[in-house]
């Protein structure tokens, strides 16, 4: 199966709603991959200074949004930094709707209970949880949590 794909699911999952933040998007695809294979099933993820990161995932998201799959935009947050925004586009949902009708392995209904959880959970709460449940990602965190 195509790796690009599960981004995608990940988004589609929550009613094309869009996270916030690569690094909010890194956890989610992270715990994703934990909750539904145990292992980094389509992304290898390794200690970086905020927890676990995905060179791969990075790349593939850069790829998506050129190729109009997810839209994103940049927005301000309240303490004046920019922030991306990733939506599921028209494009991204033709692409899934293909692959649900061909070979379509991923579990929906438990995307969108991590989506439910995760992506609304401030960034901070969303952090510690993964420090805390994966320590061995945490090694490298410039984040003291």
């Amino acid at each position: 199966m195509n790796t690009k794909l599960f981004p995608l699911a990940l988004l589609a999952a929550d009613n094309s709603e869009s996270v916030e933040g690569i690094t909010r998007f890194q956890k989610l695809v992270f715990l994703a991959q934990r909750e539904l294979f145990d292992e980094d099933e389509f992304y290898p993820y390794k200690p970086h200074k905020y927890g676990p990161f995905s060179k791969s995932l990075y790349d593939d998201l850069d790829q998506l949004v050129e190729r109009d799959f997810i839209k994103q935009s940049t927005e301000k947050t309240v303490t004046g930094n920019e922030r991306k925004v990733y939506t599921l586009s028209e494009k991204g949902k033709r692409a899934l709707n293909k692959a649900e009708e061909e070979n379509f392995d991923f579990d929906l209904e438990t995307l969108s209970e991590i989506m439910e959880e995760y992506n609304y959970e401030n960034l901070w709460d969303l952090l510690e949880y993964v420090y805390s449940e994966y320590p061995e990602m945490a090694e490298k965190s410039k984040l003291k949590l």
